[in-house]
């Protein structure tokens, strides 16, 4: 489904700007992200799980890399629907948004066991109020791939094992068997280069190293094709 971002300013347009689709400048919504001592890596870690998310076609809110005093910044644009508030997804709502979305809910549940977020909670804006305005994307994913863990290298140590890491998940028994199994098998056959330019960018990424990127992604190219031993039979519905 397309997302609309919420617009935070027009600017009047420019005289004799040429061409056809008279263009006007404009600035979004955000929310500006920075590494903090809770998630040191927070910036590659959320770039980099917008990526994949979008190889994949996982329905994840977009974001765009900005630079700040002290080097990268990641910018979460924030999803809006006209006339419509969308707060986060409430822990009663978890069935029921499950049930409107049920594609987009074994996505994330598979996704996010992929990348071992252990931090999804009601980080989610769904539409529920109209049939005729469907959204569904999350965001947040500071607590997920070289944030698993505090030290980079355990985090991905973790990652490469059959260990779930997510403890708890919104979805947990509400998404079913076939369906997460078609995502499961969608995520094990995301192409080896795709993947590669998911995670490794050719050079140091803030405190990232291109060795940690590279580990980071063989540990997810492994994690990949066991996620079926991975995800617990409780996660799922027959």
């Amino acid at each position: 489904m397309p997302t609309p971002y919420r617009i935070h300013k027009l600017f009047p347009p420019r005289r004799n700007v040429q061409g056809i689709t008279h263009p006007v400048a404009c600035t979004l919504h955000g929310i500006l992200k920075f590494d903090c001592p809770d998630s040191p890596h927070l910036v590659y870690n959320e770039f980099a799980a917008m990526r994949l998310a979008q190889a994949l076609r996982v329905p994840v809110a977009d974001g765009v890399l900005t630079v700040a005093a002290d080097g990268y910044a990641y910018a979460s644009l924030e999803v809006a629907l006209p006339g419509l508030d969308l707060p986060d997804m409430r822990k009663s709502d978890y069935r029921k948004v499950a049930a409107r979305y049920p594609e987009a809910a074994a996505a994330i549940l598979a996704f996010d066991y992929w990348i071992g977020n252990r931090d999804r909670g009601g980080n989610i804006k769904a539409a529920m109020l109209s049939e005729h305005l469907p959204l569904f994307r999350a965001f947040d994913h500071q607590f997920a791939l070289l944030d698993v863990e505090q030290d980079p290298a355990r985090s991905v140590e973790r990652l490469k094992s059959t260990e779930p890491i997510v403890k708890f998940h919104p979805f947990q028994g509400l998404v079913e068997k076939t369906r997460l199994e078609q995502w499961l098998v969608r995520i094990a056959c995301l192409p080896d280069d795709t993947l590669r330019n998911c995670c490794v960018f050719g050079q140091a990424f803030r405190t990232v190293l291109p060795e940690t990127q590279e580990a980071l992604y063989q540990a997810l190219s492994v994690r990949s094709r066991r996620l079926s031993e991975i995800i617990p039979a409780a996660a799922m519905r027959p």
